[in-house]
């Protein structure tokens, strides 16, 4: 199976996606009295708590002239994203198993359905941002617009990779573990709680082979209007090289596997 290929299915399965996705929001909080407010509770949690600890304990200043809350939770608020819904597209075949079974319907789009389940929340927590920006003086400017490529790009980014984790964890379930450290260490190897200007330039060229990094500064661009995308050319070359070798390596591994899903799930 090839890339063009692989999206052409996705288009074409693009009103069953929605559906899946919207009723998949809707099932991992059925059966509680407050529903998706527990989705929504646990990661303001997390912001408030990080916040108060490097604002507060640690007593974070300023970064480049913008206030530390603002640059750090228009950081965070895109890593919450990529964390939930990398988790969650990871084991997406195990948990629709029940779909493998059936030999007309494409279960490529499963992990998607799962990124874009965990994006409809994130994008509720993208208006709180943009709200907090506000009352604290910081109005959206012209470049907010590109937003719309930084989602796009975390969406495909996220979706290569979890094709990839996805289609090894029905074979090797500890790869979920494996998983949660990766993101663990994903958390405090991207500049989101501090300040990557502590390092020396080479330092900061390692930090920056990250793709995460071009995600997490780029929301901040947009956000916070600080430049636009086109302004980071060899960041973005290089991002998406590695986004499109990802998604390679993920789909000769989901081509190789698939055939055996339904005698493992």
């Amino acid at each position: 199976m090839s890339a063009v290929k692989l999206i052409r299915e996705i288009y074409e399965d693009r009103r069953l996606l929605i559906d899946l996705s919207t009723k998949d929001v809707q099932r991992r909080f059925s059966g509680t009295y407050f529903g998706m407010v527990w989705g929504i509770l646990q990661p303001l949690m997390t912001i408030i708590v990080y916040w108060a600890v490097f604002q507060f304990g640690f007593r974070s200043g300023d970064v480049d002239g913008i206030p530390f809350i603002l640059w750090f939770i228009s950081g965070i608020v895109i890593w919450l994203f990529i964390s939930e819904s990398f988790s969650l597209a990871s084991n997406s075949f195990l948990e629709y198993n029940y779909l493998i079974q059936k030999v007309k319907f494409n279960i490529n789009i499963l992990p998607l359905v799962k990124i874009l389940s965990s994006f409809y929340i994130h994008l509720f927590f993208f208006v709180i941002v943009l709200l907090v920006c506000a009352i604290l003086g910081y109005y959206p400017t012209v470049r907010l617009l590109q937003i719309l490529y930084y989602m796009a790009a975390t969406i495909a980014l996220v979706f290569a990779l979890s094709l990839l984790t996805s289609s090894i964890v029905v074979f090797f379930r500890d790869l979920n573990q494996i998983i949660s450290i990766i993101l663990l260490i994903g958390m405090w190897g991207t500049p989101i709680a501090w300040n990557m200007s502590m390092f020396s330039p080479k330092v900061q060229m390692a930090l920056k082979l990250n793709p995460f990094y071009y995600l997490v500064e780029g929301y901040r661009d947009a956000i916070l209007g600080r430049r636009w995308f086109w302004e980071r050319p060899m960041l973005g070359l290089y991002f998406w090289i590695v986004t499109i070798l990802v998604l390679v390596i993920g789909i000769n591994v989901y081509t190789r596997l698939k055939p055996h899903f339904a005698d493992t799930v």
